[in-house]
């Protein structure tokens, strides 16, 4: 290789570092406190969704319910408007009731009809059971003590749909779970008045630090499986061209396919380092046998690419230094260990984002 080339290597793989590291640091959450505590949910269209699952996006949480004749019919409206002011961003919405015994996902569903939610967009939830109190509970311990939601009939007769008091805030929920702000978009219209209003400034606050934590990170997180499995599959594109390149002795040809194969496979790294680093772990959401084949691929894929991570290198290394022996022996182990690294981590891709579409209910 000339010096030329060599140069050339540098700076792209320098270059791409640069990149990925200096969207890491916008996206940093700099204000954010603890993740939110875990909890399970069952959505408008009945599949289950825990807090990992809204992890990826940014997030506006709120809490409802169906049969409320104060707050609520407000709060949906100040959703509507979110959901109109950031309709070109990623930014989730997402309604959670508070009258788990009543809203069930059937009900659910239609009122998310009724209001024109885009189901990729906003979320309604409710629990997996009836008991109010644990997620009463949960509440207090993810939003503070003055979020706990109180049954107004255990102290007087209240009418229904006036029976439970919650809050009217809005609560912005990074990529990681965390929670960064609040905003109180529905207030009382006036001393004494029993009725709510929209608090059309506060909206649109919550909407402008929604949109800012959103274009944090640069490239959409939830983009970047699909960013990942392209990485994968033009590494191993790379590597059975460089395959067929030294079979044919076109040694410069295999030369650059390999080394454009490692500068793919450094960026899917980092790739793969910066989304986790953003999401966390991704939960796989069977239970039966495919989830012991997805466990053994994923664990298999995950310790080979450690692997790989000290044998590519090396490669390289005795083939720069002109070590033809030492590099034919070596390369003989790490190419099939990279080929089935580039393969599980495809077939990670199709098992959890393609045959598993109930980790993002829609």
């Amino acid at each position: 290789m000339s010096a030329h080339e060599k140069i050339w290597w540098v700076v792209l793989v320098a270059g791409l570092l640069a990149v990925v590291g200096y969207g890491a640091y916008r996206s940093f959450p700099q204000e954010a406190t603890s993740p939110l505590p875990e909890f399970q949910f069952v959505a408008s269209s009945g599949q289950l969704v825990s807090i990992r699952d809204l992890h990826g996006r940014v997030t506006v949480v709120g809490f409802f319910f169906t049969c409320c004749q104060a707050s609520c019919p407000k709060i949906c409206q100040a959703m509507q408007e979110l959901q109109r002011q950031l309709r070109d961003t990623d930014v989730r919405l997402v309604l959670i009731s508070v009258d788990p015994e009543t809203d069930r996902p059937e009900r659910l569903h239609e009122v998310a009809k009724s209001l024109g939610a885009d189901p990729r967009r906003w979320w309604f939830l409710t629990t997996t059971d009836t008991d109010s109190e644990r997620l009463f509970a949960w509440i207090e311990e993810a939003f503070g003590p003055a979020t706990r939601p109180k049954r107004l009939s255990w102290y007087y007769a209240a009418p229904r749909g006036w029976d439970i008091a919650h809050s009217n805030r809005l609560f912005l929920v990074d990529r990681r779970g965390r929670l960064h702000d609040s905003e109180l978009v529905v207030r009382l219209e006036g001393e004494g008045s029993p009725w709510f209003e929209v608090d059309e400034e506060a909206v649109a606050r919550l909407a402008q630090k929604a949109r800012r934590l959103d274009s944090a990170g640069g490239i959409p997180v939830r983009w970047l499986p699909t960013l990942n499995v392209g990485l994968n599959a033009t590494s191993l594109a790379l590597l059975l061209a460089g395959f067929v390149a030294i079979k044919m002795r076109r040694v410069s040809w295999h030369r650059c396919f390999m080394l454009a194969a490692a500068a793919v496979s450094a960026l899917f790294l980092l790739s793969y380092l910066y989304y986790h680093w953003q999401v966390g772990h991704t939960r796989y959401p069977g239970s039966g046998w495919d989830r012991t084949l997805y466990l053994v691929v994923l664990v298999s894929h995950i310790v080979l690419a450690a692997a790989l991570a000290i044998l590519v290198p090396l490669v390289l290394w005795f083939a720069l230094r002109q070590r033809w022996d030492v590099h034919r022996r070596l390369a003989r182990v790490t190419w099939p260990i990279w080929i089935y690294v580039c393969v599980s981590g495809i077939a990670v891709y199709v098992m959890l984002y393609v045959l598993s579409p109930q980790l993002f209910p829609h």
